[in-house]
């Protein structure tokens, strides 16, 4: 058999097998594209062997099956927090800083930590996310609850085992298919039009892998740590929070209103500035012109 006749019925089998798979289950964390493109291609490749020896015919789910039965037994669970501090304005900068130390202590990986100053019509906030491993949460949940008080702590969790069985499953099939693919390029008998094709369908195949690679790297974060975010937030003052809360509100809004009405008149008369510059000139030139004007035709 030919290289392409090869590479035809290898490709064949990829798309009956593609549908197949489909059907039965998609994959959770996996774009459409991806899973549509990436099934399993290992079992084409055992194909190919069992043709060039001559050998019969085997059952393409039994290359997949065994790893899946083996997977299974493990569950990928994605586990969230969600917690929603308090501490005192002047403390709260302290605090975000207590919390990031002990995360990089304790190994876990910072993916977005955010602190906003004070302004003149807000108080200070800070935002931290972060992935902790799983034998560390308790230690940094408790070094949190020292810096701030903790008003809402919210826990999700998201299996995530069909997805990963699902890529590591492609993962392994695609593999072996690029690898079948070099085998392919290495026939000195073939001919040129033919290793081209191999080498079109390996490229496609390697970057399906490297797809899919990636997914599973983002699975294994999800799975491997704990999402950890906190948003700190500054306890009110007494005048905010008492008695007096609709005054102080209505004198910091009016005080806002003030300054906005301030800052529109320096916007206009900045605006107005060049004209007031350039045009006033122009008028009195345009008025002494006309003066003189007018004079020589009464003198007429």
């Amino acid at each position: 058999m030919s290289i392409s006749s090869k590479l035809c019925l290898m490709v064949t089998i990829f798309l009956l097998v593609a549908c197949g798979q489909h059907n039965d289950r998609a994959p959770e964390a996996m774009p459409q594209s991806v899973a549509m493109k990436s099934a399993p291609v290992s079992d084409m490749a055992r194909a190919k062997m069992v043709d060039s020896v001559g050998g019969g015919e085997e059952s393409l789910t039994e290359v997949t099956e065994p790893n899946a039965v083996n997977s299974a037994a493990k569950r990928y669970i994605a586990l969230r927090h969600a917690l929603t501090v308090e501490t005192e304005a002047e403390k709260m900068q302290s605090a975000f800083d207590a919390t990031v130390a002990n995360c990089e202590l304790l190994k876990c990986q910072i993916l977005s930590a955010n602190y906003n100053r004070a302004t003149p019509y807000s108080p200070p906030s800070a935002s931290l996310s972060v992935r902790v491993p799983p034998r560390s949460v308790e230690i940094f949940l408790s070094g949190l609850a020292k810096n701030a008080e903790v008003l809402q702590h919210h826990r999700d969790s998201e299996d995530k085992t069909d997805a990963v069985i699902d890529a590591e499953a492609r993962i392994k099939n695609l593999t072996e298919f690029r690898d079948s693919l070099r085998a392919m390029l290495t026939d000195k008998s073939a001919k040129f039009k033919d290793l081209i094709e191999v080498q079109r369908e390996l490229v496609d195949t390697q970057s399906q892998l490297d797809t899919i690679q990636g997914v599973r790297k983002v699975l294994a974060q999800e799975t491997e740590l704990v999402a950890v975010n906190i948003d700190f937030t500054a306890k009110q003052g007494i005048t905010e929070q008492g008695f007096f809360s609709p005054v102080a509100h209505a004198l910091k809004e009016a005080g806002h209103v003030m300054m906005e009405s301030l800052a529109a008149a320096i916007t206009f008369f900045v605006t107005i500035l060049p004209w007031l510059l350039f045009g006033i000139p122009i008028l009195i030139l345009a008025r002494k012109l006309w003066t003189k004007i007018r004079a020589k035709w009464r003198s007429k």
